[in-house]
């Protein structure tokens, strides 16, 4: 009977979902192994463990994430053809111009070859089986259970990041169950979540300390900070205005009447998250994680700006800092290395790959960064004052000069007001016309590079070339290391970084926030960010620069301060995505995208705010959620669809 399990287990799962089952059968070879033997030994059961690990999505790539290129932070590149205009997108950015739809659903991980249902699946398989392994020493049995316990809560979080409430597949169907066994509801989202936590807290009961992960061997693989920290974000987004009394989904009920989303705002959620970030934020300490704050040697003898800008990059970019909590290795960081630099020498055509810009920050994300006060530039006393803020998308008459500006603008260049008196994450996250870009090969001051992106500069657009499309680069996602020549290219490998500690602090902050914490404790761990960053504290910026200090005295105004703070922290991490569906701010999408001319040969024509959009699409309170694909509605009668599709 066990020799038939795999296969009858995917029959099972495929007339659940109407998943890719018939594709994925067809790709079994005839000599599959075995459920037993792939339990036969320790080996083989490491194999198979390792083989649970291999369905997590990929986070941070910038082709399979939807969450990299489907926020307001980036827009895409398009090329003019002969034929017309083609744009180069990826399935985030078709996300962003309207395109989802029920029929074919985009970057699902319901059913098709990314199907989590189906990790889902090999995650039970292994919890049946990994007892009758007689070679596996206890404590290795205890530590892989509670790995894949943690994977199996992780995949259904992320089905219920993107669908909402979803079936609870606990345990696989036995092989001799009916029809109607295997046509299973979508759970209620508090049932959905209290599952989830539930395997998370069995998970970090026997999970390793972070010190006892084995860089070389183990990176990678989770341990007690990571189930504590998801659990965290678990309980963050049901406590947030998507998952919490939700009514614009009164309406979403299966064929039983189970009201599917909780209708009844619940406060105490907020304490619940509060409650779980601080206690994951104190582990984190005790086994010694601290915001990274470390500068090369390399950089000892450069300008204090530099090293801050610098340090700031690499709290991402320095492969298993003090600061990340689990790093993503099963993407690849070249491509985003490649898509996110930004150009700034001229290459031989055949290494025009190395360096594309195509991942280009928005006009949109550029005004959310702070004054160089660290208040909001359109609340900077300062800034309107001298009427920087009206006239930000002007071209300041006086050039750069000065140790203030010559280490962010090149000297004796003119650019745009909005780009002067920023603060140091704008100018270590942001490259823009007649910026400076440490690093890529040109790490000291004295030979340093900037960036022009007006037509047919280094930077900009080239014909047949990729470039920007906003008149933006990156600089945050790129190792300092990173080199760029003529000729070729080269990219320092890191774990995209899916939690850092920068990340948890927020998380608290928020929480407690709305769980009615003081304004001193909920600022205090934003505030420790902020002073890595070159800042002022929350309160002491907005009481000495901000045209509307009292902000910080009330929740509201503090929800805003750190829903801000979070958007700039932590900046084309792939955050906002999810960040704008559980804050139930989906009207973003409706503002258009903008950016430079980037077909501008002379300032004043390349100056010139543009929409980036080019197709006209309307968001609303549909768009939260993916939609299931209508084929699997027909084949479960049981599964209702999410909220307008």
């Amino acid at each position: 009977m066990k020799t038939k399990i795999i296969q009858n287990t995917i029959l099972s799962v495929c007339t659940l979902f109407a998943a890719c089952a018939c594709d994925y059968l067809d790709v079994v070879p005839d000599n599959v192994a075995t459920i037993d033997y792939a339990f036969k030994n320790r080996v083989s059961a490491e194999k198979y463990l390792y083989g649970c690990y291999s369905y997590r999505p990929k986070v941070g790539d910038i082709q399979a994430d939807p969450a990299m290129t489907g926020s307001d932070e980036t827009a895409q590149r398009y090329v003019i053809l002969e034929s017309g205009t083609r744009f180069v997108i990826y399935g985030g950015a078709r996300i962003t111009r309207g395109e989802q739809n029920a029929n074919s659903p985009l970057m699902s991980t319901w059913d098709g070859n990314r199907s989590l249902w189906v990790g889902i699946r090999d995650c039970n398989i292994f919890l049946e089986n990994i007892d009758g392994v007689q070679d596996l020493m206890p404590y290795m049995r205890r530590r892989w259970v509670a790995e894949v316990k943690f994977l199996k809560a992780y995949y259904h979080y992320y089905l219920m990041k993107q669908y909402g409430p979803i079936p609870i597949l606990d345990v696989n169907q036995p092989v001799s169950a009916g029809v109607k066994e295997v046509q299973v509801y979508r759970e209620p989202i508090e049932d959905v979540v209290d599952y989830i936590v539930r395997l998370l807290d069995e998970a970090t009961a026997d999970l390793p300390d972070a010190q006892d992960i084995v860089e070389g061997t183990e990176a990678g693989r989770v341990h007690k900070l990571v189930a504590m920290t998801l659990k965290a974000e678990v309980l963050l987004f049901a406590a947030s205005p998507l998952f919490n009394g939700n009514t614009d989904y009164s309406g979403v009920k299966d064929n039983q009447g189970r009201q599917l989303f909780p209708q009844t705002y619940d406060p105490d959620k907020w304490k619940i998250a509060a409650d779980a970030c601080l206690e994951a934020i104190n582990a984190c300490h005790e086994q010694g994680l601290r915001l990274y704050n470390q500068i090369d040697p390399l950089l000892m003898n450069e300008n204090e700006r530099i090293k801050l800008q610098t340090n700031y990059r690499q709290a991402v970019c320095d492969r298993w800092n003090s600061e990340l909590i689990w790093g993503a290795t099963n993407n690849d960081c070249g491509i985003l290395a490649r898509d996110a630099s930004t150009r700034i020498v001229r290459m031989n055509p055949t290494t025009l790959s190395g360096v594309t810009s195509e991942w280009s920050p928005t006009l949109n994300l550029v005004n959310k960064y702070y004054s160089s006060n660290g208040v909001p530039i359109e609340e900077d006393k300062e800034w309107q004052t001298n009427n920087w803020y009206p006239n930000r998308y002007v071209i300041r008459p006086e050039p750069s000069e000065g140790e203030e500006e010559i280490y962010y603008v090149k000297e004796g260049e003119k650019t745009v007001y909005l780009h002067y008196n920023r603060e140091p994450r704008f100018y270590a996250s942001i490259a823009f016309d007649k910026g400076i870009y440490f690093g890529a090969g040109y790490n000291t001051f004295k030979d340093v590079k900037h960036c022009e992106f007006m037509n047919t500069q280094v930077s900009g657009f080239q014909a047949g070339e990729a470039n920007s499309i906003s008149g933006y680069g990156a600089k945050k996602m790129s190792h300092y290391k990173n080199t760029q020549q003529n000729d070729r290219t080269t990219w320092e490998y890191f774990p995209f970084p899916v939690f850092r500690l920068a990340d948890l602090y927020l998380m608290y902050a928020e929480a407690l926030n709305e769980a009615d914490g003081s304004a001193g404790e909920v600022f205090g761990y934003p505030d420790m960010i902020r002073q890595r960053a070159g800042l002022e504290g929350i309160a002491d910026s907005w009481t000495k620069y901000s045209i509307n200090p009292g902000k910080i005295n009330t929740k509201d105004g503090r929800r805003d301060i750190i829903h801000r703070e979070r958007t700039i922290e932590l900046a084309l991490e792939g955050k906002r995505f999810w960040d704008i569906r559980r804050w139930k701010e989906i009207d973003v999408y409706n503002e258009d995208p903008q950016g430079w001319n980037i077909m501008g040969d002379v300032p004043e024509d390349f100056y010139t705010v543009l929409s980036l959009r080019r197709e006209s699409a309307r968001f609303t309170v549909k768009d939260y959620f993916w939609p299931i694909r209508d084929a699997d509605l027909f084949v479960n009668k049981n599964l209702v669809q999410n909220y307008g599709w």
